[in-house]
Formats: structure tokens, sequence, C-alpha cells
């Protein structure tokens, strides 16, 4: 009798599901742009076995698509993301965090699953500024190479846990679609890890 009852209760949700979510018209998106290194302060001392690895010091890439859903209020928002981020090194580099010191890491990979809340401050106008506040799980890829003089990443240290992100951003609307401008920062919180990136992208929502 109780899986019974399981199964229409699961059957009343899946009913009730399309027209809940048609209602709410949900909002699909992608963004890219380039994504640069978030200072210093965000760095942290990774164990590759006999020399520490630290995250990357130079600018890469930033990819990210978008699924977004109004609330109650038209100035305010939920968005799931799934990202990748990408900074790199080149070799012979050497970096100070606190009171040692690490190679940064020839690629430093970020991948995540995201939750935000966007709060714009003028929803119904045609250019509307906005900002966003989030966290998610966050997995980490530090590649390097004893070799301080080798281009080629031979060891992996990685970790996953809970990251967290914010930024500010400006929507156009061009019709039924709208054009996002977004700089952010982001920030995973496990042990190893990368350094923080603050990605600069261009995206379309439609």
């Amino acid at each position: 009798m109780s899986r019974r009852l399981l199964f229409l209760r699961v059957l009343t949700v899946l009913c009730a599901a399309p027209p809940l979510l048609a209602a709410q018209r949900p909002r699909f998106g992608i963004a890219a742009g380039k994504s640069f290194v978030g200072g210093g302060d965000s760095r942290t001392l990774v164990d590759a076995g006999g020399f520490n690895v630290t995250g990357a010091d130079q600018a890469g890439f930033h990819i990210r698509g978008v699924v977004e859903v109004p609330l109650n209020s038209a100035a305010f928002a939920f968005r799931a993301e799934v990202f990748y981020n990408t900074l790199h090194s080149r070799p012979n580099s050497v970096a100070i965090v606190g009171g040692g010191s690490g190679a940064p890491a020839l690629y430093d990979r970020t991948f995540g699953l995201a939750g935000s809340f966007v709060a714009s401050l003028n929803s119904p106008a045609r250019v509307s500024p906005y900002f966003q506040l989030g966290a998610g799980a966050f997995t980490s890829r530090l590649g390097t190479n004893p070799d301080p003089q080798s281009t080629q990443p031979v060891l992996t240290r990685g970790g996953m846990g809970l990251g967290l992100q914010t930024g500010v951003g400006l929507r156009v609307r061009a019709g039924k679609r709208s054009v996002l401008l977004e700089w952010r920062y982001g920030q995973a919180l496990n042990n190893t890890r990368g350094v923080g990136f603050m990605p600069l992208t261009l995206g379309v929502m439609f």
C-alpha cells in the first residue's frame, strides 16, 4: 500500500511539473570569455610528492551553460549553471604563498555545478544591471611536472568540495533574447584547489 501511495505522489508531481515550469518561463543561455587570476590571497600549497604546487598565474578560458527561472518578483531569478574554467602557467615559475613557495600549476582547471540568486536593479528596462551570489560543487585539477623547465604536465592533484561565486553584470534585451556582459569571482574552498578566478564573459539568454 505504501509503494502504491508513493507511486501516485510521484505521478502527481510529474504531471504538475510541466505547467509549473511553463508558468515560470525558464530561460536558457550560454556564455564564454577570458578568465583572469583571482589574486594571490586565494592560493594554497598542495603537496605534489616532494614539492609544492599551487594555482596557476596566467589568464585562461571560461565557458558555462545557464538555466534561469524567474522568482515571484520580476527583479529576482534563480540560475542553475554548469561551467568549466581553465588557467595556465609558464614553466620555471615560483609563487610565494604565506611562509612557503610552490610551483604554479601548468594547468589549473575547475569544473562546477552551481546555483545562484540574481537581483536586477531595473528589470523592465532594455538595459539592466544586476548582481548575483551563489554556491555549488567545484572540482579542481592541478597539472604539474617535477621538472621546472618542462611544459608537459605529468602529475595531477585534484579535489572536490564547496565553491562560492559572486559577480555583476549587464543585461541588454533584444526581443525574446538577452545579451549578458558579466564579470565574476569564483573560488573553490576544498584543500586541494587552484587559485581564485575572475571570468569576464559575453553570453546570450534565449
